[in-house]
């Protein structure tokens, strides 16, 4: 084995733990980012598979004239769209006086229809004039059996079949023509004959729709004009499927989660990659007399940085893999959510790596170039100066000191603790902003939560929100605790110095996570108000929700749950301080 392979391959064992921390968040990040992302086009090629198999109308012209359609309009409206793309019908709407119960009735040819094609899911069609078939049961519609007697208008039907209507895919909340505030109980549906046709359903060219894209809208608006032209606006009112309560409102839930999910990507993402910068940096500096000693063997600056982009490269590929099933898995259970909602087919069994390829493309490129550009800057430097570390921060006064009343009060380990958290300010930077980061995604994720849970029928974007909260908590315990981590291992020989003056083990570990505390606290409630931004960002982009229904209780479990974290880690790690080796403060560089 090349001795540059044996190096390689040393640094990842030295550094095993870093590496699976980097693995984790970027399994975490890229897991979200490639399965929220991706949902909107699983329910879009849905919505086109189901657009296709029931050849849905695309335009829907509604007669004014209480007689309907005249056989001049009929004429005209066949000979602008073909009679073959041209179906009437009659629909009208039922009240009943005792119960306050709203009906609705199409009467048509229920065989032989082509457009909107009824799926018959129990019983037959009616073969008799007093049979009818009726639609299925939901939350708001009845549940009807094949035998069961329904009175129209004083006659009396019964039902032959249960059907399904693909222009009434939402399984709650359909609401009434006669009144769009109230719901419909059922739907029936009499084969045409002793009845006037107010209704006309149109389809245009099957190749055109592509789940409500401004090509296929663009072309419908034209179409509307057209027909209000050729019959008169003053005749006839004339829908799209813009206008269709269930197939509009699934296309738009997966538009709002498509913003969502872009939104919180640019978070994700940015996370990652400074944790990801903030871990690599710290190997860099802990790397230091290495490299110094293979920049004197005649090693190239590529040849020494080149080991370092292949560690987190490999972290990102190995993430990145893991991270495509476990976006896979959010999407399938995303649509599932959907599932609940609307009538859609089976999760379409598409392949699609556009996303995923994405996102992964997009953290693999700037973690190692950012590796590398840190790597080859630091190399600047002599290998005389490499050799030696970093020099200790000249000790200054913090502000606090200026404030007698303050400062003078606190015992000498709480001076030395905000001496430490403020004097290397880089360290302190990185921490709160990596924190803050983190606790913002938690709170926009409860917020949306709150804020959605409020409205009917958004069970996909309830999920959507709960798996932001999720993610976004194993991504905040990840940071804290790489974070701490790094910490910890960059401050051994001070750690080993206490050992050997004495202090206890507890002395020790409180020395050392006092201040991670007070950076994890400062980072949580700073956290609060950028998340707040980040809310009325994601809601102004939705155009719905408002800081007013984010419960008050947001404020107070999104920076417990960050500082929970925060102990958590610090109890994880509390082992590597004890084990600390008192010896390493007696070594020198030299």
């Amino acid at each position: 084995m090349r001795s540059a392979s044996k190096v390689s391959l040393r640094l990842f064992k030295k550094h095993f733990t870093r590496l699976v921390t980097i693995i984790a968040i970027v399994i975490v990040s890229i897991g979200f980012m490639s399965g929220v992302g991706e949902i909107e086009s699983r329910v879009n090629y849905a919505v086109n598979q189901r657009y296709e198999q029931y050849n849905i109308s695309d335009l829907y012209i509604k007669s004014k004239n209480q007689m309907g359609f005249s056989s001049e309009e009929k004429q005209k409206i066949e000979e602008k769209f073909g009679k073959d793309n041209v179906e009437f019908s009659m629909c009208y709407e039922l009240e009943d006086k005792d119960s306050k119960q709203i009906t609705r009735v199409y009467s048509y040819n229920l065989k032989d229809s082509k457009i909107n094609t009824l799926t018959l899911m129990e019983g037959n069609f009616p073969e008799k004039s007093d049979e009818v078939v009726v639609e299925r049961a939901t939350a708001d519609y009845k549940d009807y059996n094949v035998g069961d007697k329904i009175t129209l208008m004083n006659k009396e039907y019964t039902v032959s079949g249960v059907v399904y209507n693909p222009l009434l895919s939402s399984k709650a909340d359909e609401p009434s023509f006669l009144d769009k505030d109230r719901i419909l109980s059922s739907v029936v549906y009499v084969n045409s004959g002793g009845f006037f046709q107010n209704d006309a359903y149109v389809v245009i060219e099957r190749d055109l729709f592509d789940a409500y894209s401004d090509e296929y809208e663009e072309r419908i608006n034209k179409l509307k004009a057209e027909v209000e032209q050729l019959l008169g606006s003053d005749n006839v009112s004339v829908l799209s499927l813009y206008e269709n309560f269930g197939l509009y409102a699934q296309a738009s839930s997966a538009e709002k989660i498509g913003i969502i999910g872009i939104i919180f990507v640019v978070f994700f993402l940015l996370v990652t990659l400074l944790i990801t910068y903030s871990a690599m940096t710290r190997l860099f500096d802990e790397e230091r007399s290495q490299m110094a000693c293979l920049r004197t063997l005649g090693v190239s600056k590529m040849g020494i940085v080149r080991k370092y982009v292949l560690f987190v490269g490999v972290a990102t590929l190995i993430g990145g893999a893991v991270a495509y099933f476990v976006g896979d898995a959010l999407t399938r259970i995303i649509y599932m959510a959907f599932t609940t909602q609307y009538d859609l087919p089976s999760y379409p069994n598409l392949i699609s790596f556009g996303y995923f390829l994405a996102t992964l493309a997009i953290t693999f490129v700037a973690t190692t170039l950012l590796t590398l550009l840190y790597g080859l800057s630091l190399l600047k430097a002599k290998p005389s100066e490499l050799l030696l570390p970093k020099a200790p921060k000249m000790g200054k006064k913090i502000f606090l000191e200026r404030i007698p009343f303050l400062w003078k009060p606190l015992s000498f380990k709480y001076k030395s603790t905000l001496r430490n958290v403020f004097l290397f300010m880089s360290r302190f930077i990185m921490t709160v902003v990596s924190v803050v980061g983190s606790t913002v995604l938690v709170f926009a994720g409860i917020g949306l939560l709150n804020c959605i849970s409020q409205m009917k029928n958004a069970d996909s974007l309830v999920v959507v929100s709960i798996a932001i909260i999720a993610f976004s908590a194993v991504l905040c315990a990840l940071v804290i605790y790489n974070l701490t981590n790094i910490n910890v291992s960059e401050r051994r020989r001070e750690i080993a110095t206490l050992m050997v003056l004495g202090y206890k083990n507890n002395e020790v570990a409180g020395y050392i996570f006092r201040e991670i505390y007070i950076m994890g606290f400062i980072g949580a409630i700073l956290g609060i108000p950028c998340g707040v931004g980040l809310v009325q960002f994601v809601f102004e982009m939705l155009k719905f929700g408002a800081l007013s229904d984010i419960c008050w209780w947001t404020y107070i479990v999104t920076p417990v749950t960050t500082m929970f974290f925060v102990f958590l880690s610090t109890l994880l790690l509390r082992r590597n301080i004890i084990k600390t080796d008192m010896n390493a403060s007696l070594k020198t560089v030299e």
